[in-house]
């Protein structure tokens, strides 16, 4: 037992020094060239970011503008923050502001990068050149932000807390942190938390059988360019549309000690009709990164699957229904007169109307409505209705759908328990 103890405090030790900044063991550049590390090679170590509003491709009708330069590059900013925030907003089902969770200066508020309308410098066209098996791959993390889910397993990778903006390094909030030994490379992306160790010795491949999410990857140097091959992708996985065959090989060259130029390309000849390339500066933050805690405290799934059950839920409830039976409940019971007849309608935009009569009492409201799955509970937001108690107020039902949803029963919940019940039959 103690020398297996011993063992883990040295294990322990040894990942502790190698967290430590490195920075200070390698020698600074001069004007002749990179920093190096002491054993001679260009030091890649840095917390390095990619601020920049630039795209990975280039949008519709920018084809022969590689580069903007004055109003014609604000108005594309502007432009593009705004279809992000379309986007955002449709995806979310929400009103949503640009920002990156509070900070003072956001992604979204970088500039382009030297004018570049994209990333994607082959081919000359600026955009990917994906077969129609990548184009409908592409477009599976969006279609499953709009889709309602059965499962965790229905909805993006990043929700998942399994695979982020990582892979290569491109704009984010969150810069990657490299480390650096003789014998190993490793980038580290807190977002969403992914880390690839990259060796860079000789060995052998690891089989096609094995697949890893951020793949494997093995590295060699060619002059004063680290040039990194990383194959091995879990299918399950997209990078632009890519598939179990993409090859992704990286190439990394240290220019000063502020800048590293990043420079990759694309293979998979099943989802893009020739290789790509995307190439770009990076700034070295000489700031430290801080904790991504994906899963710590993480209610939004959880949350996302109780709402599509709500969605769900709710579409059983879209139609009109006529009263078959209403009683009044507790103290009311006896004191007013049983409703006899009525409508009530829910449509698919979230609006209600209901309708009662006794033949000497007459009630009508309309306004939406919200289910609850969890509490079995269907709420009306009341905008207006024909008597002045029942304006701007939420009245709170339990409900039962019977007979394959043909049967809905409601008890109106006040504050003192169930004031009435009313069970509506289904017209269409």
């Amino acid at each position: 037992m103690r020398i297996a103890q011993h063992v883990l405090r040295s294990f322990v030790l040894v990942v502790a020094l190698l967290g430590l900044p490195c920075l200070a063991l390698a020698q600074r550049g001069d004007e002749a060239g990179p920093p190096r590390t002491p054993w001679g090679v260009p030091d890649l170590q840095g917390t390095w970011a990619l601020p920049t509003m630039t795209p990975l491709e280039r949008p519709a009708g920018y084809e022969d503008r590689p580069r903007l330069t004055g109003a014609e590059a604000e108005e594309f900013l502007t432009t593009r923050r705004s279809r992000i925030r379309q986007a955002l907003a449709v995806a979310l089902s929400a009103d949503f502001e640009l920002g990156d969770g509070g900070v003072t200066e956001s992604i979204y508020d970088a500039p382009l990068l030297v004018g570049r309308t994209s990333l994607v410098v082959s081919p000359s066209t600026g955009r990917i050149p994906r077969t129609l098996v990548g184009e409908d791959r592409a477009g599976i993390p969006s279609r499953r932000m709009r889709g309602i889910p059965e499962g965790p397993e229905d909805r993006a990778m990043d929700e998942r807390c399994m695979m982020g903006g990582s892979l290569p390094l491109r704009g984010s909030a969150f810069p990657a942190r490299i480390f650096q030994t003789p014998g190993h490379l490793v980038i580290h992306y807190e977002f969403v938390n992914a880390t690839i160790i990259v060796p860079l010795d000789d060995r052998a491949s690891v089989p096609t059988a094995i697949r890893q999410w951020t793949g494997t990857s093995r590295g060699a140097w060619e002059g004063d360019t680290l040039v990194i091959e990383s194959t091995n992708f879990d299918p399950r996985w997209t990078f632009q549309g890519s598939g179990a065959g993409l090859r992704l090989i990286q190439r990394l060259t240290r220019i000063d000690q502020d800048t590293m130029h990043l420079e990759y390309t694309v293979h998979d000849p099943e989802s893009f009709t020739e290789p790509w390339s995307a190439a770009y500066p990076l700034t070295n933050t000489g700031e430290p990164i801080y904790e991504y805690a994906c899963h710590e405290g993480n209610r939004s799934m959880s949350l996302l699957l109780s709402g599509a059950r709500a969605t769900e839920e709710a579409a059983r409830f879209v139609g009109s229904f006529g009263l078959s039976s209403f009683e009044r409940v507790g103290e009311a019971a006896g004191e007013v007169l049983a409703f006899t007849e009525g409508m009530l309608s829910y449509d698919a935009s979230g609006h209600v109307s209901v309708q009662l009569t006794n033949g000497e009492h007459y009630l009508a409201y309309y306004g939406r409505y919200y289910v609850n799955v969890s509490r079995g509970v269907v709420q009306h937001a009341v905008d207006s209705g024909s008597q002045p108690n029942v304006r701007d107020r939420m009245l709170s039902h339990s409900y039962e759908l019977a007979d394959e949803g043909d049967t809905l029963v409601l008890s109106l919940t006040g504050d003192d328990g169930v004031e009435s019940r009313a069970a509506w039959q289904r017209h269409r």
